[in-house]
């Protein structure tokens, strides 16, 4: 009776280790295929992105695809303006309080990891400041569209606290590359690679690079509100 008593106890003691190991290996499955789903950051989860051009939201990237899914909102204020040596009528779109329509993230990419591409996946607009009360920022169909930039540095010295530091590109870290984001299926690091679109700005380069080290993402669009999904896609290379 013991023995037998014996073996009742050793196959309980069998199925209940291995339903412990069947629901670990599962639980753990579960876990690493839900720890990264290829979005780096969602601002309806995440909260919003830092509109503080000293301290962008410091973003985690894997290999593959790295969404960011946020938001901009023009901020009250917007004017058509000039300045002393500018053009003679006020021309010039100014959009002061930048926290509210700029998002800055910086992310580092180890050794042998490269940003492959930067792709526009979704992206809705809805004018705020708009061409009948601002002629200065033309129709919506016409308009650039959302400036983005990077560089190779934890963050961005720019401020719209006037019109002359407004249209100023940063100086003491310098953009590597800079372009508009205006339809879905934009490659952004390709245009970071092309010219530059508005004259008087050389910032762009046919052989960029982002590898290797720390950079800051600079989203801005100061007329309309935004909706945005960039991917930026990660990948190995070797030397």
């Amino acid at each position: 009776m013991k023995y037998l008593k014996f073996i009742r106890i050793k196959k309980v003691s069998f199925a209940l280790q291995l339903i412990l190991f069947l629901s670990f290996s599962f639980f753990s499955s579960c876990s690493k295929d839900d720890s990264y789903n290829g979005i780096a950051w969602d601002e309806s989860i995440d909260g919003d992105l830092s509109g503080d051009m000293n301290f962008p939201t410091i973003l985690n990237f894997e290999l593959g695809n790295n969404r960011i899914i946020g938001s901009s909102t023009p901020s009250p204020g917007a004017q058509c303006t000039t300045f002393d040596g500018g053009p003679p009528v006020p021309i010039i779109p100014f959009f002061p309080n930048h926290e509210s329509y700029t998002d800055l993230f910086s992310f580092t990419l180890p050794s042998n990891h490269r940003i492959s591409n930067i792709i526009v996946e979704s992206l809705e607009i809805v004018p705020i400041h708009t061409f009948e009360d601002f002629p200065c920022v033309g129709e919506l169909n016409s308009q650039l569209g959302a400036f983005t930039a990077i560089n190779n540095s934890n963050q961005i010295d720019w401020n719209s606290d006037n019109v002359i530091n407004f249209i100023s590109m940063p100086s003491q870290h310098p953009l590597i590359g800079a372009g508009f984001a205006k339809n879905v299926g934009d490659d952004l690091l390709s245009k970071y690679r092309d010219d530059f679109p508005l004259d008087g700005y050389e910032i762009n380069s046919a052989d960029l690079e982002i590898k290797n080290g720390t950079y800051t993402f600079w989203w801005k669009e100061g007329a309309n509100q935004a909706n945005y999904t960039l991917n930026f896609i990660v990948e190995e290379f070797s030397n």
